[in-house]
């Protein structure tokens, strides 16, 4: 083995060790405060809080069956590269769980859009009744529709992955298609719509106007989605950033897949591969609680209020709720 790919070698194994270890412990703390976050009452009267959510505890099953597996590895044996039905049934779990994530986050953008559109047809969408028909539905689609490739997945010269030519070729396909490509480009698209529709709210509301409480629930709203908006461009910016690079190197594996290559090159290959799928790519599954509390003002006071109850339980204290302008203050008695 030449040097270089001994080093890759130690390189690989201190990002698990280290890296993931790290990221995987802030990650579940990050999915499950945000899950506490959308688990309040007032965050569940929005439609758009049950598809993060979702979207959350999608990201923490990913998270923890795609990375522990990985980390206990370092150690022990690769279960799922002994065994043949562990290959499967992880590849499935985590590929099922990744696609529902991407389609919720393209249905929180919808919904981002149709929440401050001045179209009523759009505005119905966004109701709690439609979210929660949406993410059963595409629930039950995803963990359908995601079967075959987890049994065409087999074990080879120790190593987990589709290894037959046609089965490949549909699968670099398929993942270019709905990982790749539609789920970014529909978010900008909705993204985009989103902001061009609060432009539009902002020009109906004159600097002058008699009816003061339709005003400032229209301020609430355009504050809101600027929050959303905020939040959604920053996903983009990370989902682009964690999902494409591994996109192009599926087609690269397809294109030289009939190549005869040497055994440092195939070292190399496994490094980029390890890299993109793994390290980079799950980063993106802990990365959304620290681009909530970055980006969103309400989502901090949800927050902060989450750690008063708590600090209120532990100390058996009584929390008092005093409305002050329209805005509600928690006071521990």
């Amino acid at each position: 083995m030449s040097s270089s790919v001994y080093y890759l070698s130690i390189v690989q194994q201190i990002l698990t060790r280290y890296g993931m270890s790290s990221y995987v412990a802030f990650g579940n703390l990050g999915n499950l405060l945000t899950i506490a976050v959308f688990c309040q009452s007032e965050q569940r009267k929005n439609p758009c809080s049950y598809y993060l959510l979702s979207m959350t505890i999608c990201n923490l099953i990913c998270l923890n069956v795609g990375i522990l597996p990985i980390i206990y590895s370092l150690d022990h044996i690769d279960i799922s590269s002994k065994y043949q039905i562990v290959c499967k049934i992880q590849f499935y779990i985590r590929h099922a769980f990744f696609q529902i994530m991407r389609t919720y986050k393209v249905l929180a953008c919808i919904d981002r859009y149709a929440i401050c559109s001045i179209n009523v047809r759009i505005r119905s969408f966004s109701k709690r009744k439609v979210a929660i028909y949406l993410i059963i539905g595409c629930a039950l689609f995803w963990l359908t529709a995601v079967i075959f490739f987890g049994w065409a997945r087999t074990i080879e010269n120790g190593s987990c992955n589709i290894y037959n030519d046609i089965y490949s070729m549909i699968y670099t396909i398929y993942y270019m298609i709905t990982a790749g490509i539609l789920p970014p480009t529909l978010i900008i698209i909705f993204t985009l719509l989103a902001m061009k529709s609060l432009k539009q709210l902002r020009s109906r509301v004159q600097p002058i106007r008699e009816d003061r409480e339709n005003k400032q629930s229209i301020n609430i709203v355009q504050k809101r989605d600027r929050d959303l908006i905020n939040m959604v461009f920053i996903e983009v910016m990370f989902y682009v950033m964690s999902t494409m690079p591994f996109s192009i190197y599926l087609i690269y594996k397809m294109v030289t897949d009939d190549l005869i290559k040497s055994r440092e090159r195939k070292q190399i290959e496994s490094f980029i591969n390890y890299i993109l799928q793994s390290f980079i790519m799950y980063l993106n599954t802990a990365l959304p609680f620290y681009i909530y509390i970055s980006t969103s003002s309400s989502f901090r006071r949800e927050l902060k209020r989450i750690f008063i109850k708590f600090y209120a339980f532990i100390m058996r204290k009584k929390i008092r709720y005093e409305n002050n302008n329209s805005t509600r203050t928690m006071i521990i008695c």
